[in-house]
């Protein structure tokens, strides 16, 4: 869709469950996760613990799959050039989930990160393709930090921890789903903030900014005064004014309610709202 909410397409229309999507440089070709495994629960949806990583080309409409349905892979970022896609992919019978990088067209699947007891997983490129950046946790530090690598898998430093803070079943403490400004000096992410009952059980989630350095970490959600929502998968504009993410919030007057994508100024905070129908909005990306 346009920045401004017009002009929706739908792209796929399949029956299954489409995840965590991204789009390359070119506007060709998208890559998502999906939900291969038909069951019988609610909407046909499919196993959403196992999904396998596809490339679909607007052009052709043609849809690849890039990874086995035996192993659980998802990823949304590819290299400036199109011709990569970084991603985590858990292998059948693996505990915890490694960083991989694979070619558009299913080629030289590389292996990014081989740690059987450490969590890795968010991973992004960044716009000069030179660094990754991606969610690491570990038993001696168990919460999701920051941290970035190079593109073979080396040179990984800390960016930004925060600390311990409310987790649930299924999220532990920590930063998640972190995205580069187009200057790749400043990284987006979201973090848990409260793990009661909020905003039909997704609790209540914040998105902030930090430099790549680890300083200057800003609660963007406080500044803008949307301090009551589940907030989710933050991406830059590509003048790195605007911050499009996707927001649960279960209002008491059911009217103001949210499950829609929104807008934010990346200083001071402040959403524009970008869908207002009764579907469920979220995981945007912005196109550059």
């Amino acid at each position: 869709m346009e920045p401004d909410g017009r002009n929706q397409k739908r792209i796929t229309f399949t029956d299954k469950h489409h995840f965590i999507t991204g789009i390359d440089n070119s506007r060709r070709y998208i890559v998502t996760s999906r939900a291969e495994i038909d069951t019988d629960g609610p909407q046909g949806l499919g196993d959403e613990d196992r999904r396998a990583l596809w490339v679909i080309d607007l052009e052709t409409g043609e849809e690849t799959r890039l990874t086995d349905i035996d192993n659980h892979a998802e990823g949304d970022s590819f290299t400036p050039d199109g011709e990569w896609i970084v991603f985590l992919m858990k292998l059948e019978g693996e505990e915890q989930s490694d960083i991989y990088k694979i070619r558009r067209e299913g080629t030289n699947l590389t292996r990014l990160t081989n740690t059987q007891t450490v969590v890795e997983g968010d991973p992004e490129w960044s716009h000069s393709g030179e660094e990754i950046v991606f969610t690491y946790l570990d038993a001696e530090t168990p919460r999701f930090v920051l941290k970035k690598m190079n593109i073979t898998g080396g040179d990984i430093v800390e960016v930004y921890d925060g600390g311990d803070g409310p987790s649930n079943y299924y999220f532990p403490p920590g930063n998640y789903d972190p995205s580069w400004s187009p200057d790749d000096e400043w990284i987006v992410y979201e973090r848990m903030m409260s793990n009661q009952s909020e905003n039909w059980g997704n609790g209540v989630w914040h998105i902030f900014n930090v430099r790549r350095n680890g300083t200057g970490n800003t609660n963007l959600s406080e500044a803008g005064g949307h301090t009551a929502w589940a907030e989710f998968l933050p991406s830059f504009s590509p003048d790195g004014e605007f911050i499009v993410f996707s927001a649960y919030y279960k209002a008491p007057d059911p009217q103001n309610s949210l499950d829609d994508v929104l807008v934010m100024d990346s200083s001071s905070g402040s959403v524009m709202r970008l869908t207002t129908h009764p579907a469920s909005d979220k995981y945007p990306v912005w196109i550059y």
